[in-house]
């Protein structure tokens, strides 16, 4: 079989979001097979329904194989960059001892870098500051109440710095702040829109986070990282309009991340090429962070239209393939005049995609390279010029 990162190396490197599952041996994959059954037990008990879930659809854990899972061989052979897809987050790492001291816990994080290593192959950072999946403690008390902002700022910067010091020659690239952008109005997401660090510390949360990521990762690149900057053009905008000021402010930001979760029909690739161009105007580079392409057109936006499971004929596999060729034509177009650096796919086979129940529960998905058994699809062979 070819290797993916081969046929793009004139261009840019190509990664993979890494679940820290295909790395863990049986025995831990048993012990979280029981964590997840407990877990959803009690989500099931305590489901209350909404108008986009009123039933509860979603099914039963799986126990996974014993032995190791294809995407274990995938991630090794295939990209040349790797990212944690969970287990290099705050709420991961960042933890509180029965004192209330922070502590931390690298395992996870130790091992990718360790994979990575072994195979000769780059590491992301993803990432140091997002209002999703942080830990409770550090935005409260002792007794509960919201911590002053001194307090929240030292345990950030603590936070940083501590990753930095372990992992900075390790690190191309770090996600230092992650979707901070609002749907709602494209500016900065604030604490009735769930940032919790804006809430506190307010907007110069951001830039702070940026300078003191360039003292604790002085190699890497830094990156400001969202979704939807290729669909929304409001959202594109609104970024372009925080990275301008933040560089007139001297902010250390170097970097955009495109997550580009797209779909088989959306967006356009000169949408794509439009924000790519935006921000490369601004004299920053541009990276693809978290790239799939789903097999579903759902319009969220469009009072939550989503399509019904589809059978993946060979006729959309096809178009799929299609779909993934035109867009990385795009990109090495954009890596030859210097803009785009990295692609990175957001997980390696079908089975272990994000995209499987969600946004639909019970609805699988297939918007990956290479199929649930880890065989590759038309898209890989498209992409590899086979």
């Amino acid at each position: 079989m070819k290797r993916l990162f081969e046929s793009y190396q004139d261009y840019f490197r190509v990664g993979a979001a890494i679940s820290g599952i295909i790395l863990m041996n049986d025995e831990e994959k048993a012990s979280l097979f029981e964590h997840m059954k407990a877990r959803y037990e009690n989500f099931k008990k305590n489901f209350k329904p909404k108008p986009e879930f009123p039933e509860f659809k979603f099914p039963e854990p799986q126990p996974y194989p014993k032995g190791d899972m294809p995407d274990k061989e995938l991630a090794a052979n295939q990209f040349n960059l790797v990212v944690a897809e969970n287990e290099c987050k705050m709420g991961s790492i960042y933890r509180q001892d029965p004192d209330g001291q922070p502590i931390f816990d690298f395992k996870a994080a130790d091992r990718l870098r360790d994979f990575a290593k072994k195979n000769g192959q780059d590491m992301r950072w993803h990432t140091l500051v997002w209002h999703n999946q942080s830990p409770d403690w550090i935005f409260k008390n002792a007794d509960g109440s919201k911590v002053s902002p001194e307090v929240l700022e030292e345990r950030l910067k603590n936070y940083i710095f501590t990753v930095g010091e372990r992992f900075r020659d390790d690190i191309c690239s770090v996600d230092v702040v992650n979707e901070c952008i609002s749907d709602k109005n494209f500016v900065l997401r604030d604490g009735a829109d769930r940032s919790q660090w804006f809430d506190i510390l307010g907007p110069d949360y951001v830039d702070k986070a940026f300078f003191w990521a360039k003292e604790a990762f002085p190699k890497s690149s830094l990156v400001i990282n969202d979704y939807n900057l290729e669909m929304v053009p409001g959202k594109r905008e609104g970024m372009y309009k925080l990275l301008k000021g933040m560089l007139e402010r001297g902010v250390p930001v170097d970097t955009v991340g495109l997550q580009m979760h797209i779909n088989i029909e959306y967006p356009p690739v000169s949408e794509i090429e439009k924000t790519i161009e935006l921000y490369g105007s601004l004299g920053l580079n541009v990276i693809v962070t978290e790239m799939e392409i789903s097999m579903y057109a759902d319009r969220e936006q469009d009072n939550g239209i989503f399509e019904e499971r589809k059978e993946y004929t060979t006729e959309l596999l096809e178009k799929q393939a299609a779909r993934y060729e035109e867009i990385f034509e795009c990109f090495k177009k954009e890596a030859k005049a210097g803009i785009l650096k990295d692609v990175v796919l957001w997980g390696i086979t079908d089975r272990m995609s994000w995209k499987n129940n969600f946004p639909v529960p019970g609805r699988t998905d297939a918007p990956l390279l290479f199929d649930g058994e880890g065989k590759p699809k038309p898209a890989f062979d498209r992409l590899c010029g086979e």
